[in-house]
């Protein structure tokens, strides 16, 4: 289990007293849980569904930093700064979270000293996950950072031991967002990848059907 689920790594008691401190809310496709600038006085938890954060690039390209699952912890970045939201969070289908304001979350950190411990590691396997995209855009080309997201996103979906067969909800402009590779060239790449036998597509969804086969694509360099 990955320390960004935040909500798995707790146990059902903790988890239900957690929650029970806070309000949920459903949410449709599209819809935003917060924005840019937006006040940042609540955390959120993703109980169901999936979200994508982002910011806009100074271009107005829509730039995609992660992609949240349920289990996950978002919101606290805005607190240290106080001068609101720095990234956007939207739902990429029907989703629900769980907002608690940040006084009540402080408060039930201080009381459980395991679970800071929990909100830490998850927050810095969030930034390493960001370091090690970077490095990807620096150092693959475009095929080998197109599967390096849906292997790891086919981890996050069905886990280590069933991550074949797996449908992955990702839109080939999101596959674009997120790795910086123009929505065209997504488009070929996968094409290329289903074309070799290592994708299928099923009702607008990506499923893998050979893993060794997308880790070689995933292995390739930039060439210098």
């Amino acid at each position: 289990m990955a320390p960004i689920d935040f909500l798995g790594q707790l146990d059902a008691h903790t988890r239900e007293e957690l929650l029970a401190r806070g309000r949920r809310q459903t949410l449709k496709k599209g819809d935003y849980v917060f924005r840019v600038g937006d006040k940042g006085d609540s955390v959120f938890l993703l109980l169901r569904g999936r979200a994508k954060t982002y910011k806009i690039s100074p271009e107005g390209r829509e730039v995609i930093l992660w992609f949240c699952f349920p289990g996950e912890l978002f919101g606290l970045a805005a607190h240290p700064h106080q001068k609101g939201r720095m990234v956007t969070v939207q739902a990429c289908e029907l989703s629900e979270v769980a907002e608690l304001p940040h006084s009540r979350f402080q408060a039930f950190l201080d009381s459980h000293p395991e679970v800071s411990r929990r909100c830490l590691q998850a927050v810095a396997f969030r930034l390493g996950m960001l370091a090690n995209r970077l490095v990807r855009l620096m150092a693959d080309d475009a095929a080998a950072r197109i599967a390096k997201l849906l292997l790891g996103l086919a981890v996050r979906y069905g886990g280590e031991n069933d991550a074949e067969s797996v449908p992955l909800a990702i839109t080939h402009q999101e596959i674009a967002d997120i790795t910086g590779v123009q929505r065209q060239t997504v488009t070929r790449i996968v094409g290329d990848f289903t074309t070799a036998g290592a994708l299928s597509g099923r009702y607008r969804k990506i499923i893998i059907k050979n893993r060794e086969l997308l880790a070689e694509y995933a292995a390739h360099r930039r060439a210098a």
